[in-house]
């Protein structure tokens, strides 16, 4: 309650070199419109780069304080980074309609808007754009970073503007909002050079504007981080016939540089995976969940073969040995299924893919045995988890804050950038990560693998770690 609109805008005129800000639910209803005009007219756009060349009538009336703010803005460094994750309040959606009629969208009638500047002016909001035409929209050339999950309260005709007025971005989360083909469409043939971006949850996207723009946008063509997750309640709007395309012709795929991957809910097939895909030597993150149909062994063949640098997995309720509540509850399995799914799990899975082969004793030769991958932690639905007991040798589970869990080789880790299994009982990283097993779920919110949100004020992206509200959503919330 301490955080108002007034306190964020006096803080944000006293920090000319500030580069990156992040806000939450907790507090977006300070994010009023004079709060947003200190955030992004600062630098570039105060100087005049990316703002209209035409000009119009002057308004006399506060003319001098919204020259000094202007002059004021000039000498501050463009954001690089913006993060709005939940931001759904009131005051917030109406400060951002406003901010982006006034600012970016084009004026139909010159004569109109300026009396709504002059309205504006008279209610004490100083448009810092009154001196100029509004016959092209504002640009923000500075920006390279935004975050705007689940800010779903932001209608597309808002949307839209808003984003494609952000001509530099390189990673864009746009999970849980209103995109929709549109959208999707124009930032393909804007300048953006997108490294990383999350469209999870979209309900408005097609499989058909999604397949299109991964493989004929220039702005997709290096990707290196793509979180297309669905799940249960909003699935992946993609087709067998979509990932078929994308897989073979979408450059990021092609190029074999992704580093992070979610395709949950998508309708991936075996012969996807073996016949198609192209290998992935750079994946570190997979998610593969809400995919009943697509079997342990083709999973397992997959990595080993293509992907044998990844980390983490994400199986919740995919493949039938594993999702053994709904074939008790549809077939009448007998409860001894929990034990078969771990059994599974054991034998197709974490030994081909994370056991250390075994060596003579009689070699001459000394050999430092490796497993076949670094996979290490397996993200698993809840049933799943409980039904592993305790574990099974350095296995144990780990669980988030909220509803996630992993499978987690305890004594695995990556030790100087290189991946470490059977790790001393005394090194430092095993006795961390049997304490967060043993802590059952008591942990800060920023524990966990696999983030559900993007890291943009550091740069980070689907890789990176956050805590507070940001860990929570990242690595707590399961949907």
């Amino acid at each position: 309650r301490f955080v108002t609109g007034e306190r964020i805008q006096a803080l944000l005129k006293e920090t000319p070199n500030l580069r990156t800000f992040g806000a939450t639910e907790y507090m977006d209803s300070a994010l009023t419109l004079n709060v947003l005009n200190e955030l992004f007219l600062r630098g570039s756009p105060s100087r005049g780069r990316g703002r209209p060349s035409r000009g119009s009538e002057v308004v006399v009336d506060d003319i001098n304080d919204e020259e000094e703010d202007r002059e004021r803005r000039q000498d501050c460094k463009d954001l690089e980074a913006v993060d709005l994750t939940g931001c759904i309040s009131a005051v917030f959606v109406s400060a951002l309609t406003e901010f982006v009629n006034m600012h970016i969208l084009p004026s139909l009638d010159g004569q109109s808007n300026g009396c709504k500047d002059r309205e504006r002016r008279e209610r004490g909001h100083a448009s810092q754009s009154v001196a100029f035409a509004r016959g092209e929209p504002l640009k923000f050339p500075g920006l390279q970073r935004l975050c705007l999950r689940g800010v779903k309260s932001i209608q597309p005709h808002i949307l839209t503007p808003f984003v494609l007025a952000f001509p530099s971005l390189t990673n864009l989360d746009l999970s849980a909002t209103r995109v929709t083909p549109e959208l999707l469409a124009a930032l393909g043939d804007s300048s953006a050079k997108l490294r990383s971006l999350a469209l999870a949850r979209c309900i408005l996207l097609t499989g058909e504007s999604i397949k299109n723009f991964l493989i004929r946008a220039p702005a997709a063509a290096r990707i290196e981080e793509l979180a297309l997750y669905g799940d249960r309640t909003f699935p992946s709007p993609l087709s067998t016939e979509d990932l078929g395309d994308i897989f073979s012709l979408a450059p990021c795929f092609t190029s074999g540089e992704l580093t992070y991957l979610d395709l949950s809910s998508a309708p991936i097939t075996k012969e996807l995976l073996h016949d198609v895909c192209r290998p992935q030597p750079k994946l570190r993150s997979l998610g593969l969940s809400y995919i009943p149909d697509l079997e342990l062994g083709a999973i397992a063949q997959f990595i080993s073969s293509k992907a044998v640098n990844v980390e983490v997995l994400t199986l919740i309720s995919t493949s039938p040995e594993l999702d053994w509540c709904t074939v008790g509850a549809a077939r009448g399995a007998p409860r001894s299924s929990a034990l078969q799914a771990s059994i599974a799990l054991h034998s197709q899975v974490i030994g081909p893919l994370c056991t250390l082969p075994y060596t003579s004793i009689l070699s001459t030769t000394p050999i430092v045995p490796q497993a076949r991958t670094r996979l290490h932690v397996i993200e698993l639905s809840v049933p799943a988890l409980t039904g592993l007991g305790a574990g099974a040798g350095t296995w144990k589970i780990v669980r988030s804050k909220g509803g996630r869990g992993w499978y987690v080789d305890t004594a695995s880790g990556l030790v100087g950038g290189e991946l470490k299994r059977e790790l001393p009982g005394d090194h430092p990283l095993r006795k961390e990560m049997e304490r967060l097993a043993d802590a059952n779920g008591n942990v800060s919110s920023g524990v966990g693998w696999h983030a559900r949100k993007m890291e943009v004020l550091h740069g980070y992206g689907m890789l990176g770690r956050e805590d507070g509200l940001y860990g929570a959503v990242s690595f707590a919330y399961q949907g």
